[in-house]
């Protein structure tokens, strides 16, 4: 989480700096790529990271080592050749993926940039996955801060030697520098998995392994149904990035309007709601294996408190970030990007946004039990609502399709959260807390309205200065929030320790 934290803090600075020299047009274009690199990166791996966390994460607990590390070779020999193929393709067909999915010849080269990218990030999935498996969180955390700082520094310097250049130079900067980030974040977790290597294979085995026609097998039959729920995943935001700078110029806007729409949505606004998800993997990474381990012991009950654990940590920092972008959100976007205008379509999607957090919660939850399949129903479902709503805006008022295409992003939230607790409910009780869980959060959120407004205020008519205003009064009321929550014992000081672990 820490090192989540750590790499948003980067990203957001690295956004601010693109939207300040490449615009939100510029940003959108690079929007508009990524969901298929994303979308090609999944096939690779074929749902193989999170088999390997599943799958080793059950061994360790039967003290199976040789069996786990016979899985993370099968698995990383699987996506070598996958990978190559994919890459080879991506290569191949960028024009056509240009020209006929997106629409825009300017994304060619950004394309071409981001492939290598394509090449490192299936492969060091693999490594991550597997000391997920193992419960050792610090290797990835390692990893994600090299390559993000990687990334920052070689986007910078290629945006310093392209000031002068034309947008579509421009562009390339962060594709080349995710590139590069890539590749430091691999080569860091090939060094430190050498140096766990030795401590692995020293470990006594009292059964023999299983052969490498059965481990394939289970592996396979596992991850092609995370394949196919993390494409579809995946999808949502490809067929966002193809379809809503679509239906923006059916209804009447330009080619660069629409595109500079896309890039406040995708670029800025998605991506302050996409920050507490920090908080979501981090536990995800933790979860899955947890409750798999715990589905070999029979243990439901520790299925029960583990999941119960995850959801209130989530709820209780998911929502107090909620509540602030929805009460200044113009504020935000003005003082991180320099464009107040994205704060409209950021309140319509700030209170919603907790059924974000929760659906890949419960998510990871269905994939510990076993049960990935239910993951990708819920998400085809959640998806076809959307895009029903999305194509519908050419027949409702023009003047608001902006913003009825981010109330269809929302709706895809809500279904996708309740789809999924649905179907856990079908295999364990949770027996969600109500007032524990929520209750208390919702009381300390209505604190936070009331206080933060005010804080501003008189912040401001103290200081004159308006970011210095809105950062004082953001920490000073998630203050009061946390100490709500820790009078009315809805977080106690055992959860951080547990958050430390």
């Amino acid at each position: 989480m820490l090192a989540g934290l750590f790499n948003r803090v980067l990203g957001f600075i690295l956004r601010i700096i693109l939207v300040r020299i490449i615009g939100d047009e510029g940003l959108g274009l690079f929007q508009m790529v990524f969901p298929i690199f994303i979308t090609f990166s999944i096939i690779t791996t074929m749902g193989l990271p999170v088999a390997v966390s599943k799958f080793v994460s059950e061994e360790v607990a039967k003290e199976r080592y040789r069996n786990a590390l016979k899985i993370f070779k099968i698995s990383m020999l699987i996506v070598i050749l996958s990978t190559l193929i994919i890459v080879a393709l991506f290569a191949v067909k960028a024009d056509f993926i240009a020209q006929k999915l997106l629409n825009d010849n300017r994304t060619y080269y950004i394309l071409l940039s981001i492939t290598p990218a394509l090449l490192f990030v299936s492969l060091s999935s693999v490594f991550r996955g597997f000391f997920q498996g193992l419960r050792i969180m610090t290797p990835t955390a390692i990893s994600q801060i090299f390559e993000q700082v990687a990334r920052m520094i070689i986007t910078l310097l290629l945006l310093a030697k392209l000031i002068e250049a034309s947008l579509n130079y421009q562009t390339l900067a962060p594709a080349i520098g995710t590139s590069a980030g890539e590749l430091v974040g691999f080569l860091t977790l090939s060094i430190i998995f050498i140096y766990y290597l030795p401590q692995l294979r020293s470990f006594k085995d009292s059964t023999t392994s299983d052969s490498t026609f059965s481990i394939l097998k289970k592996l396979i039959k596992f991850g092609i149904p995370i394949t196919i729920g993390r494409i579809v995943a995946s999808l949502m935001y490809t067929v966002e990035a193809i379809t809503i700078p679509g239906k923006l110029q059916e209804v009447g806007y330009s080619i660069s309007q629409a595109t500079s729409l896309y890039g406040q949505l995708s670029g800025m606004v998605l991506q302050l709601i996409y920050l507490p998800t920090i908080i979501t993997i981090a536990l995800n990474s933790n979860l899955i294996p947890a409750i798999s381990e715990s589905v070999a012991q029979n243990n439901n009950n520790a299925i029960r408190k583990r999941s119960q654990e995850a959801i209130r940590l989530t709820f209780y920092f998911g929502f107090l970030a909620n509540i602030i972008l929805f009460i200044v959100p113009e504020e935000i976007c003005n003082l991180l990007f320099n464009y107040p205008q994205a704060g409209d379509i950021l309140r319509i999607l700030a209170l919603p946004a907790i059924c974000l957090y929760l659906s890949q919660i419960s998510g990871g939850i269905l994939q510990g039990l076993g049960a990935p399949n239910l993951v990708v129903r819920n998400s085809i479902i959640s998806l076809m609502a959307e895009l029903l709503l999305i194509y519908s805006v050419i027949y409702l008022p023009h003047s608001l399709a902006f913003e009825i295409i981010a109330c269809s992003i929302a709706i895809r939230y809500i279904i996708m959260t309740l789809l999924n607790f649905r179907s856990i409910s079908k295999q364990v009780e949770l027996n969600l807390p109500v007032n524990h869980l929520f209750i208390k959060p919702i009381l300390a959120g209505v604190l936070v309205v009331m206080i933060l407004p005010q804080l501003y205020k008189v912040i401001n008519y103290m200081s004159a200065n308006n970011t210095l205003s809105l950062i004082l009064a953001i920490i000073f009321s998630s203050v009061f929030y946390f100490a709500f929550l820790l009078w009315t014992n809805g977080i106690v000081i055992d959860d951080f320790k547990k958050i430390a672990k």
